[in-house]
């Protein structure tokens, strides 16, 4: 009986990327069998709120199996009828309404996938998203891949503590900076937008949740467009963390707070202006919240909702907190500026056309 060889792959990276195309491989064994492993350099929780639309909900319940499927409502939760909107809702620098788009609610994310409306999304915990996809999925930690080596037979993958290991199949799903990436396609172009965004995750005290929900509506994606290129963004769940399964008081405050990921972005000329005398120095987050603040301040309508957001960022960790097991999110994520880049796919395509 002749031998059939079974692929070997790697795969990089842990994000939900990595671990969807792991659970994929897995999942339809009995179609291709792959003898699949998945590296990690970092062991700790991380990421921010994100909104899945139909389709990409849809192509994640694709790609995992039954038992993950029945977990994804602990970073997936149901929506709350007449208390959240899942949709998106789009404002002016005054907070006057531009456009909010027919988006049709459902019980679940199950439900949603049924649904063709684009608009349709659910907003998802994006570490606990990562947390289900763990499961059952023996991830080796402490593996920063630094390059690799193809021979004739096999693809050696090199990692930073002097380890190496083979396979026939590397995937790089490890963000846009991936070694792998930049070593394989050296002339892949990244482009730079030329905004800089500044994310934060942080709990909201329901006194100042009510205040703004009564003003801008109950929308769980909200963007704020400014006269200067400048926008504010608020992803959230309208779920309280103290009804939160396992959750123990450790804010030691009598009243609910909710999740809500920040972003400010503003193009990164606007950082030379001369009315802005802060200093920002990109290692101490308390540096870079009090630039969002001023940046807000110089360049807001002085309007109420800018009020709002100015009174979220005040509230954003200023620090990584002393006892992070008395913190309400599992990780810290310090406070910074980031580029927005993203592939330059009109020069890669000129390259493949070529």
């Amino acid at each position: 009986m002749q031998h059939v060889k079974i692929p070997k792959v790697i795969i990089i990276g842990t994000g939900p990327g990595g671990l969807a195309l792991y659970h994929a491989l897995i999942k339809n064994k009995d179609k291709k069998e792959f003898d699949v492993k998945i590296f990690e350099r970092d062991s700790s929780p991380r990421g921010y709120h994100i909104a899945l639309n139909c389709a990409g909900t849809r192509s994640l319940l694709n790609c995992v199996p039954f038992s993950i499927n029945s977990n994804l409502h602990k970073a997936m939760p149901n929506p709350l009828p007449d208390v959240e909107f899942h949709g998106v809702s789009l404002f002016d620098n005054k907070g006057s309404l531009l456009l909010n788009p027919p988006s049709k609610q459902y019980k679940d994310f199950n439900e949603l996938v049924k649904f063709p409306n684009e608009y349709s999304l659910i907003v998802t915990y994006r570490d606990r998203l990562r947390d289900v996809l763990l499961e059952s999925v023996p991830v080796h930690w402490g593996k920063k891949c630094i390059r690799y080596e193809e021979t004739k037979d096999v693809v050696w993958v090199m990692f930073d503590d002097g380890s190496q290991k083979f396979c026939d199949i590397l995937v790089g799903a490890d963000g846009i900076n991936s070694p792998v990436r930049k070593q394989r396609l050296p002339e892949l172009q990244i482009f730079d937008f030329g905004i800089t965004n500044v994310v934060a995750n942080v709990a909201v005290p329901k006194h100042l949740m009510d205040r703004f929900i009564k003003l801008q509506g109950n929308s769980l994606l909200q963007s704020s467009l400014g006269l200067h290129g400048d926008s504010s963004t608020l992803i959230f769940r309208l779920i309280p963390i103290e009804q939160e399964p396992g959750y123990e008081n450790k804010s030691n405050s009598n009243e609910l707070h909710y999740r809500v990921t920040l972003n400010y972005s503003y193009p990164t000329k606007l950082d030379d202006v001369e009315s802005d005398k802060i200093k920002v120095d990109d290692n101490d987050s308390a540096s870079v919240i009090e630039h969002v603040k001023q940046m807000i301040r110089n360049f807001g309508s002085g309007c109420e909702f800018d009020d709002i957001i100015l009174e979220l960022w005040d509230l954003v960790p200023k620090s990584a907190p002393n006892y992070l097991e008395k913190f309400q999110f599992k990780t810290y994520n310090p406070t910074l500026r980031r580029p927005y880049q993203d592939i330059n796919h009109l020069f890669n395509l000129g390259q493949v056309v070529e």
